[in-house]
């Protein structure tokens, strides 16, 4: 695929490339054995990650006095295990989605007059927004591996079952990983690789799903808008008043013709929309419910933690609140694009309905209002939504409910201490 070719996606493909998710998602990638080579890589390192992630419930048996490692190692194990799904996900559906990427495409759609300026935004706003989550997430990652070499000296109390406490050096996410005190410390930069490590293949397992589903949302937003657009305009331009006065029935006939085979082509391009909109619900619906799911959670154990490190006074709980709140930000981000996406989503594929009153069918002739009418039963019939019960869809009303409620779990728990305290 040359340059030219790149420029006609909405994403970018040079930055695809290099996160190794076209690889990944390429049909003809370097094989071995006949599989996929980036898939053989990728199912070690999920693997591995998954098998250190089955060692926090081992942990949680020590620690079960201690309700901020718990509340910690229980965000840990959500967040690990979620990362591996993902990139499990990705793997087991890598020809469905290749096929969805379709739509990410300029040349996708079959009517050639659509509005190329609205392609050109939201290219520009879909690059913009993958480069900021990177930085936001390669900004955490960096501050938490370089963690236990700035605060080298900062040691971890752990009660253990007789009620003796061991002191364990801090390393990145304090894995317990079935080893004494003793020996932790005189191998402490054997753990520290491993933590590393299984901070690599999570933060990428996390970025390339969460770059993979914000590109084809804005794909999937960019085409409907773009159908929408050209809907509206439909007649407005062939049935003025003077072009009706002026022309003659042939003229008129001819011009009823293209608008029909217009009108036809637009809508055969809004139904394949759709069609790849719902195979991108039925791959990732799963996965990112669980994520919002899991990223609601996780905002509420940092808080809970926070809450709980200002009453305890220890230091390093203290430590671990301030790295928490640098994951906060990417955690905020994560779910707000999520929910702002699938309700932008949910608003473009409702616009149709109003944009195929707001063409000039009025003046149509009567194959292209039996079209019309044709469609607007087919969109008021169609509920395709993502939604995380019956009721509740996935927009930014949700998360505003989920801020909300994060929130005054925290108050709650600062006005409990401080009642505790009195």
């Amino acid at each position: 695929m040359d340059s030219k070719q790149e420029k006609q996606y909405i994403f970018n493909m040079k930055l695809a490339r290099i996160m190794g998710l076209y690889q990944i998602l390429f049909p003809n990638s370097t094989s071995f054995f006949g599989y996929n080579i980036y898939h053989v890589v990728t199912v070690f390192f999920v693997s591995f990650t998954f098998a250190i992630s089955m060692l926090f419930p081992i942990g949680l048996l020590y620690l079960r006095n201690d309700i901020i490692a718990i509340m910690y190692y229980m965000g840990c194990i959500s967040n690990f295990l979620l990362s591996c799904f993902k990139m499990v996900n990705i793997l087991y559906h890598s020809k469905d989605i290749w096929k969805c990427i379709d739509v990410t495409s300029f040349n996708y759609i079959l009517y050639k007059h659509y509005d190329r300026n609205v392609f050109k935004n939201w290219q520009t706003r879909s690059i913009r927004i993958t480069y900021i989550y990177i930085v936001i997430a390669l900004f955490a990652f960096f501050c938490w591996i370089f963690s236990p070499c700035i605060m080298n000296k900062s040691v971890i109390a752990i009660r253990n079952i007789d009620g003796s406490y061991s002191k364990y050096r801090m390393n990145i996410f304090n894995l317990y990983l079935i080893a004494s005190n003793e020996t932790y410390n005189k191998n402490f930069y054997i753990f520290y690789v491993i933590e590393i490590i299984i901070s690599i293949c999570y933060v990428y397992f996390t970025i390339v799903f969460d770059v993979l589903m914000l590109l084809v949302c804005f794909a999937i937003s960019y085409q409907l808008e773009t159908i929408s657009n050209t809907i509206k305009s439909l007649g407005h331009e062939i049935y003025t008043r003077d072009n009706i006065r002026s022309g003659n029935s042939i003229k008129l006939k001819e011009k009823h013709g293209i608008l029909y085979n217009d009108l036809i082509t637009i809508m055969t391009d809004h139904q394949n929309v759709l069609k790849k909109l719902n195979d991108f619900y039925n791959i990732f619906r799963s996965i990112t419910l669980t994520q919002i799911f899991i990223a609601s959670s996780s905002h509420v154990f940092i808080w809970f933690i926070a809450a709980m490190s200002i009453d305890e006074g220890d230091n390093a709980d203290s430590i671990l609140s301030f790295k928490l709140f640098i994951v906060l930000p990417l955690i905020n981000f994560q779910l707000f694009m999520t929910c702002s996406l699938f309700g932008t989503i949910n608003e473009k594929k409702d616009s149709i309905i109003f944009a195929l009153y707001s063409s000039n069918w009025t003046n149509m002739d009567l194959k292209s209002k039996k079209m019309i009418l044709f469609n607007l039963t087919i969109n008021n019939a169609s509920q395709l939504k993502m939604k995380f019960t019956n009721t509740k869809i996935v927009n930014l009303e949700m998360f505003s409910h989920t801020m909300r409620f994060c929130y005054s779990i925290f108050s709650m728990l600062i006005n409990y201490n401080k009642n505790k305290m009195k």
